[in-house]
């Protein structure tokens, strides 16, 4: 993994962290830490368990290297659609610190337009 990449994904489990610690401050028990695996890296949340935030493309060829993919189980990322991109710059909000965002309207039984909710 490039040293960009890895500051990018660094600064990502930081703001999570940061956007938690916003919403929960009395809620202490929470750290956000990463595994870099052949072809992807693993986001997880630790509080007092573990779960996956997401994952970060590294080599996956239908995906650009930092695209963000939200997590179908522990071992493996949904690979229908990339969620953002570090690169691009990705925020962490109050939706986004739980995990990437869903897709928009096309399982609501509307036009699906490519923005996320």
């Amino acid at each position: 993994m490039e040293k960009k990449l890895k500051a990018k994904i660094e600064k990502l489990c930081k703001d999570i962290e940061k956007q938690h610690f916003a919403d929960f401050p009395s809620l202490t028990d929470y750290a956000v830490t990463y595994k870099a695996g052949r072809k992807f890296v693993k986001i997880i949340i630790q509080n007092p368990g573990q779960s996956v935030w997401g994952f970060i493309n590294l080599t996956h060829e239908r995906f650009m290297e930092g695209d963000v993919l939200k997590a179908a189980g522990w071992n493996a990322p949904a690979l229908n659609s990339p969620r953002g991109n570090l690169y691009k710059g990705y925020d962490i909000d109050r939706r986004t610190v739980y995990g990437p965002g869903y897709m928009s309207g096309y399982c609501a039984g509307g036009k699906r337009d490519g923005s996320f909710v």
